[in-house]
């Protein structure tokens, strides 16, 4: 018998081709567009055109700042006046008239006895040279670089002494000229100052407008305090200095005086400047006129410091003698003397700023531990 085959079908698995991950994806870039409104651009352009002109206007901006201080300070004054029911106009003219009347008469006293000094100082300087050398032994470094300093400048002429006692005394302002030019702002702010002040007011909010008020009102005080507070320790030191250089017979007492007297304005650092030319002068008479004299000096600078000054500024600055260091320091490096004389005022009104701006934003009794920590150091405020 034939077998009949019979095909058999074996499934056979069919390799598919592999498929490669794609692990890379090529993405179309997307189109970012950033729109600026063109009042944001307006308003980068006006405070970029505003610092600008902040930094070609400093010096006036500064003189203008100085000239407010002196504004406020006779403001204090016309205010008092006007307390006894004065009018107005008639409280502006005493005080103006008192403000001249001060600078004319100390003007006629003071400058024909300061060129009378320079010229006495001039014929009697090679002598005082010699007698403040002989008083330090020969072959100190001290002596080499004293003598070194007083021969660097023609010291014998009258015009170059003058210049460099303007150049030292004038530390307040770099000229007359500027001097003259605060006293005409000082005196158009304190005209018209008010009126200006409500001008700009009228652009903020009700609410604004009180914070303002108040704000000028404290800062005001601050400003009153400082000032004249500044003006009577100055006075005081002329008197104290010229009295001891001329019962010690210093040459240029009323010069030295009147240096110590400009040169108080800066706190510490111008109680040193004012002492050297004293001491050295001094020390042409005798090495006991210059040593009481450097003892009288540090004496009367303790007593102003820890008397005369918390009396006189009473309680608005109440700041520390770190924090007044610190503060002159950084007035000195950021505008100089101007800054100098500025910086001590500006930290003293951040209490006020504290108090009346900050305190919402600052943690809850933040403000008032700092007034109670000021109150224990300086007493509470009048």
């Amino acid at each position: 018998m034939m077998s009949k085959n019979k095909s058999i079908s074996v499934p056979v698995a069919t390799r598919e081709p592999l498929k490669m991950p794609n692990l890379i994806e090529v993405t179309s870039p997307k189109r970012i567009e950033v729109h600026v409104p063109l009042l944001t651009i307006i308003k980068v352009f006006i405070a970029l055109l505003c610092a600008y002109g902040v930094y070609v206007l400093w010096p006036l901006l500064l003189l203008v700042f100085l000239a407010l201080f002196l504004a406020v300070t006779l403001h204090a004054f016309v205010g008092w006046l006007e307390s006894r029911r004065m009018k107005h106009w008639l409280c502006l003219l005493v005080v103006l008239g008192g403000l001249v009347t001060v600078l004319g008469v100390s003007t006629a006293l003071l400058v024909p006895a300061l060129i009378s000094q320079a010229a006495t100082f001039s014929h009697e300087y090679p002598r005082l040279r010699e007698d403040v050398l002989n008083q330090i032994p020969a072959g100190w470094g001290v002596r080499n670089n004293l003598e070194h300093l007083l021969d660097a400048a023609n010291w014998s002429a009258a015009d170059p002494w003058i210049s460099h006692f303007m150049s030292a005394g004038g530390v307040a302002l770099s000229g007359l000229s500027e001097i003259a030019l605060v006293l005409v702002i000082a005196l158009y702010l304190l005209i018209d100052g008010g009126n200006t002040y409500e001008w700009l007011l009228a652009f903020f909010s009700p609410l604004h407008r009180r914070k303002l008020r108040i704000t000028g009102r404290e800062i005001s005080k601050v400003i009153f305090g400082y000032v004249s507070g500044q003006v009577i320790t100055s006075l005081l030191v002329m008197i104290f200095t010229y009295t001891v250089l001329s019962v010690l017979q210093v040459p240029g007492a009323l010069t030295l005086a009147i240096l110590a007297g400009v040169l108080d304005v800066l706190p510490i650092l111008g109680f040193i400047i004012s002492t050297v030319p004293a001491f050295l002068l001094a020390l042409g008479v005798s090495v006991k006129a210059a040593l009481l004299v450097l003892i009288l000096y540090l004496v009367f600078h303790v007593i102003e410091n820890y008397l005369i000054v918390p009396k006189v500024y009473g309680k608005n600055l109440r700041l520390s003698t770190l924090t007044v260091l610190l503060g002159l320091l950084a007035g000195v490096l950021l505008a100089g003397i101007p800054g100098s004389l500025a910086a001590l005022p500006v930290i003293a009104s951040y209490a006020a700023i504290e108090r009346i701006w900050l305190k919402p934003y600052l943690r809850d009794g933040v403000s008032e531990k700092h007034e109670l920590q000021k109150d224990e150091v300086f007493g509470e405020k009048e």
